[in-house]
């Protein structure tokens, strides 16, 4: 019985042994597979954050863009209305300026006429200054 025994022994030593393994077995198993699904768990966690991010920050440019395009086509007409503004300015001030040219060349020719009855004036006082010292003809 004894070499029965010892078999029974070493049985129960092996079957203990194989389930000391079967349990560690087990628990490394059950460590894989909870590291497995943390790091799936934390790779879609970053992976839609990242979407997340990417979504939020290309509306934000996006939105920035359409601002940016309405406020150049709003300097644009400025600018446009500056232009137009800047014709009329320069069509004013070159009307003035003929205007202030026509006058200058109109007082010019209201000068040279009043210098000519001048002359004329006093070629006239001069005729009429002979007419009197001349001795009276006909006495």
């Amino acid at each position: 019985m004894s070499n029965h025994s010892i078999d029974i022994e070493k049985n129960q030593e092996v079957r203990l042994a194989a389930k000391k393994k079967k349990a560690r077995r087990k628990k490394i198993f059950i460590n894989i597979l909870l590291f497995i699904l943390s790091v799936g768990f934390w790779g879609a966690a970053v992976y839609y954050g990242y979407t997340y991010a990417k979504d939020y920050i290309d509306t934000s440019i996006h939105n920035v863009q359409q601002e940016n395009a309405v406020s150049l086509h709003q300097l644009t007409e400025q600018i446009q209305q500056l232009n137009q503004e800047i014709a009329i300015l320069r069509q004013s001030i070159e009307a003035t300026d003929s205007t202030l040219s026509s006058s200058t060349s109109v007082q010019e020719r209201i000068d040279s006429r009043l210098e000519e009855l001048d002359h004329q004036l006093g070629v006239l006082e001069r005729s009429l200054q002979i007419l009197k010292e001349a001795p009276n003809v006909q006495n």
